[in-house]
């Protein structure tokens, strides 16, 4: 009996109409699956798979798609990043918005702290007391520097079209590389300290001067939070000022610094009077709904390659864009099925060429030499008469005859 020939990978035109994923599921299982991932940890998201849709996968799998899946966003995402490129935006720019910048650490291998940048945009509108509060919330977020994370960034400012925008306030907790980020996406934002982070700061004072004897009342710290959040920054500077005097050290005079430093950003009683919120909230419940809640689990370390890719996912999720922007996924089946198919074109050619040539080789001699026939013969000069002797007859006039003037007329 003939033994049976392997079977090899094959193209099925119907795939391409279609447009199946190339991973064997069916496109809602597979968006399924890479929602999962990027929801809950890999062996999690397998196992609730499999309860949903009865679709059993392995672990290894959930991983490998989901990571497929997040580096395709973030190609695209980075892609339209450039000026001048213009993702999909909306057909009107909200008159007030918001956009509060921070960082915050993950795990990354081996056995290190990387930060993570985020920059959250809302739009500010008033609530039923008047009290400002910020909606329609999106998120951006990269492992990178301050310049590429800002050069990247600018996906998500063009989209909400910040640059186009009344007013912009920008919240943040006062970071030098925050303050380049602003003066290059909006240089004329109104520039907030979070007042949380400043009111932490001088909680942190009132503490360095009591530890050095100095004698405060007890409500003292909750005093100079009202100060600052009625009056504005210069008694509460003033004071600071007078406790450092009496309290060396260098930590104090840093602290003091840093809010001198930002004495700008720090006047609360215009930022409420004109309807802006003065806590970087948006950031800080940002931070824990895009990145803490996927990527700072118990025991995660992540690969730093990983981590942008995840990253897109978990903002393009969190920003309610995932129906509108899985169709960059649904493309990439489609490029990834073309290359598998020239690929496996070039090896079955690469191949057959192969196979020819070792077939052709064992031919017979006789058969191999025929299929290089000789060369035919050069051809000679034709015997006998010449065109001139048949025009002229036989005779012929020597080149010695003619020179010597033998047959010249007399």
């Amino acid at each position: 009996m003939e033994r049976a020939r392997s079977v090899e990978a094959g193209f099925f035109p119907l795939d391409e109409e279609l447009n199946l994923p190339s991973s064997g599921l069916t496109p809602h299982a597979h968006q399924g699956l890479v929602l999962l991932g990027s929801m809950v940890p890999y062996a999690c998201a397998a196992t609730h798979l499999e309860t949903l849709l009865k679709v059993q996968v392995s672990k290894s799998t959930v991983r490998r798609l989901t990571e497929q899946a997040g580096a395709c966003l973030q190609q695209w995402q980075d892609q339209y990043a450039c000026p001048g490129q213009g993702s999909e935006q909306p057909k009107q720019a909200a008159p007030r918005q918001a956009m509060a910048t921070d960082g915050v650490l993950i795990p990354v291998l081996p056995n290190e702290w990387a930060e993570v940048k985020m920059v959250t945009i809302g739009e500010v509108c008033q609530t039923k007391s008047g009290e400002p509060h910020c909606e329609k919330l999106s998120y951006f977020a990269r492992l990178a520097d301050a310049e590429t994370f800002g050069d990247l960034a600018s996906f998500e400012i063009q989209r909400r079209r910040v640059d186009q925008a009344r007013e912009v306030a920008a919240i943040n907790d006062g970071a030098e590389w925050i303050q380049g980020f602003v003066q290059g996406h909006r240089a004329d934002a109104v520039r907030i300290l979070d007042f949380a982070h400043a009111a932490q700061y001088i909680s942190e004072i009132a503490t360095l001067a009591q530890n050095a004897g100095v004698p405060l009342p007890p409500t003292w710290v909750s005093e100079q939070w009202h100060k600052l959040k009625e009056d504005g920054p210069t008694s509460v500077l003033k004071e600071v000022r007078r406790l450092s005097a009496s309290t060396p050290g260098d930590e104090m005079l840093e602290k003091v610094a840093y809010l001198h430093k930002r004495e700008g950003q720090m006047q609360y009683q215009q930022y409420r009077a004109g309807g802006w919120p003065i806590g970087s909230g948006i950031a800080e419940s940002g931070n824990k709904l895009v990145v803490q809640a996927r990527l700072k689990g118990a025991g995660m370390h992540w690969a730093r390659p990983q981590v942008n890719a995840m990253l897109a996912l978990r903002t393009t999720l969190c920003s309610n864009r995932w129906t509108q922007d899985w169709h960059v996924v649904r493309a990439s089946w489609h490029t990834s099925r073309l290359q598998r198919f020239r690929a496996r074109s070039q090896a079955a050619l690469a191949k057959a060429s192969l196979r020819l040539q070792q077939t052709f080789w064992r031919l017979p001699l006789p058969l191999i030499l025929a299929c290089f026939p000789s060369p035919p013969p050069t051809s000679m000069a034709p015997k006998g008469r010449t065109e001139g002797q048949r025009r002229w007859g036989r005779q012929t006039f020597s080149q010695r005859a003619i020179q010597d003037g033998r047959y010249a007329k007399k």
